[in-house]
């Protein structure tokens, strides 16, 4: 059986969720995450003391994908990801399943040379 508490937990969590993929009125992820987390908390559906100490376990993985988007646009701002493509389209030589692979490659690349760190998991 489904309590009332759970229901209303699921929904403001499924609205939080489409609100940051969707993004109605063209309004940031972060306000829908926040507007969700803020509501559980104002509804005590979940302890503050919870949600700081969730929000504190969390500090090295926002700082590493903080730092990912930092570099991601310092790339994007020297033209690095516009060579690349350059270089994809020029090895391709009109092949368009040859660029497809060059892409796919460069990709994969630059994925898995991002620097990594260990995550907790407790």
């Amino acid at each position: 059986m489904i309590f009332p508490v759970h229901l209303t937990t699921w929904t403001v969590a499924a609205t939080a969720t489409a609100g940051v993929i969707l993004r109605p009125w063209r309004t940031s992820e972060a306000l829908w995450a926040t507007l969700g987390a803020l509501i559980l908390v104002v509804a005590s559906l979940v302890s503050w003391q919870d949600a700081i100490r969730s929000v504190t376990r969390g500090v090295d993985v926002y700082l590493f994908l903080a730092g990912m988007m930092l570099l991601a646009e310092l790339a994007r701002e020297e033209g690095v990801f516009d060579w690349l493509a350059g270089q994809a389209a020029r090895h391709a030589a009109g092949s368009a399943e040859r660029l497809f692979a060059l892409v796919f490659a460069i990709a994969t690349a630059v994925a898995s040379s991002s620097p990594t760190m260990p995550l907790r998991w407790s």
